[in-house]
């Protein structure tokens, strides 16, 4: 087994991080015949089987985090706060249901199942904005074949994102989401920026002038030949997703008490020996409740938390949940 047939086998992002790590700790991994979806990882004479691209951690009851409606009304039940938002299953009756709940534009509509933010549409101001909103959630269900009818549409909280990593009820990692972005220098062009930009990224994690960042570019009366002044930052699109250019920055030690317990409570509450929390806060280094938790992910990317992709100190994860397995493990060969 080497590093290209990780890359090749793990589509899981995460998944392929934790099997490349062990790879490098000396774990033996072997890839068995691909209907059972087995993989062996064998350790000095210890030995264990995973499933799939899943985390080698204890799940107990937290598969219904995957269905973020559930996973809405869970959180709400224990005081947690979510956004305010509806479930709907066509355009007609999502704005039907926006009027009777009184919900206040900006909204985001998203599927109740899936990741990688497939199907999202964010900032929707209008009926019309609505409408388009809802048409790209059927294209993106019939493209990916993500066979749901349903969607929510919820209020957007405006603050900051953070992605929250909590394993056997302690927060371990804590970086801020920065959506695919540049900063103007007063010289250099849009595209000449996201060269730039670009070369200090990883295959596979590059900003990609697509349909999104050319609509962006549209709206803003921009072109990639404008030359943005001097530290102007423009976001090119809404989605947080490190594959699409997005940033991360460890911010863990900034994170007060208040925010700790709350994302420990979420995953303990969802049935999670580890998870991924998302959440949105004003501000993340005070002790406020001005927050919402967005989702749990019961088996994260979690390359943002990791270096080389995360921006400060970053966490080993892959070693934390190697050590779990594998209790001998250690850093020194």
């Amino acid at each position: 087994m080497n590093v290209k047939m990780i890359e090749k086998r793990a589509k899981h992002g995460g998944f392929r991080s934790f099997l490349k790590r062990a790879l490098t700790l000396g774990v033996q991994i072997e890839f068995l015949p691909s209907k059972t979806r087995l993989i062996k990882l064998a350790y000095r004479g210890a030995i264990i089987f995973l499933k799939g691209a899943n985390a080698p951690v204890m799940r107990r009851m937290g598969n219904f985090t995957r269905d973020k409606e559930t996973t809405k009304i869970v959180l709400d039940g224990v005081g947690i706060r979510t956004p305010r938002g509806i479930v709907a299953d066509s355009f007609k009756s999502a704005a039907a249901a926006i009027k009777k709940n009184r919900l206040r534009y900006p909204v985001i509509l998203k599927p109740t199942h899936g990741s990688r933010a497939l199907g999202v549409t964010w900032d929707i101001r209008s009926e019309k904005d609505l409408l388009n909103a809802f048409s790209h959630f059927k294209e993106m269900e019939k493209k990916h074949s993500l066979k749901q009818k349903t969607f929510l549409v919820e209020e957007m909280f405006i603050g900051d994102e953070y992605r929250v990593l909590v394993l056997n009820d302690k927060v371990i990692s804590c970086v801020q989401k920065i959506p695919a972005s540049i900063l103007g220098d007063g010289t250099s062009s849009i595209k000449q920026l996201i060269a730039t930009f670009n070369k200090t990224r990883l295959r596979g994690f590059k900003i990609r002038v697509d349909a999104v960042v050319e609509e962006t570019l549209k709206k803003n009366s921009l072109s990639l030949d404008t030359v943005l002044p001097k530290n102007h930052l423009l976001r090119l699109r809404n989605n947080l997703n490190m594959s699409d250019g997005g940033r991360s920055i460890d911010v863990t030690k900034k994170m007060r008490p208040f925010f700790r317990e709350l994302c420990i409570k979420a995953t303990r509450i969802a049935g999670l020996s580890f998870g991924g929390v998302d959440l949105i806060a004003k501000d993340i280094a005070a002790d406020t409740k001005n927050y919402v938790i967005l989702e749990i992910n019961p088996n994260p990317y979690y390359n943002m938390n990791e270096k080389p992709l995360v921006e400060g100190r970053g966490v080993d994860v892959s070693f934390l949940l190697l050590k779990q397995i594998f209790p001998g493990i250690s850093l020194k060969k």
